[in-house]
């Protein structure tokens, strides 16, 4: 990704070939806040990330995850239903895990502390995008 560190495109990398590991995906998260930070350096770093977090609902979600505060998003890995029209999109791996588990698949997700849930690596590729 133009404009990231290798660092950060590396640990996305390593995400995309082991989609539900929570450690490459908290990795890539701490290393996302880690280039705001970098970014945000020699300005007031509370307005600045403010700013990007109200600009950028992606990268609000990786910072209060890597804030890594008690009763703050988490990863997790969830079974999520697929519907019948989405089956052509999937992989002959998910489309076999499917067949055998109540046409479900295993994601990784943000869960956040209101209830909902965001796809980890959408939601990790989404902020990459905002900051590249």
């Amino acid at each position: 990704m133009t404009g990231l560190p290798d660092t950060v495109a590396a640990a996305l990398a390593a995400l995309d070939a082991a989609p539900l590991s929570r450690r490459k995906a908290m990795l890539a998260a701490l290393l996302l806040d880690a280039e705001i930070d970098r970014r945000c350096a020699g300005t007031d770093l509370l307005a600045a990330r403010a700013a990007l977090a109200a600009a950028h609902p992606a990268l609000a979600h990786i910072m209060a995850l890597a804030a890594l505060r008690e009763g703050g998003p988490r990863l997790v890995l969830a079974q999520v239903a697929v519907s019948a029209a989405a089956y052509s999109q999937l992989s002959e791996a998910d489309y076999m895990v499917s067949l055998y588990n109540g046409a479900t698949v295993p994601r990784l997700m943000l869960a956040l502390p209101d209830g909902t849930q965001h796809d980890a690596l959408a939601t990790l590729h989404e902020a990459a995008e905002a900051l590249a």
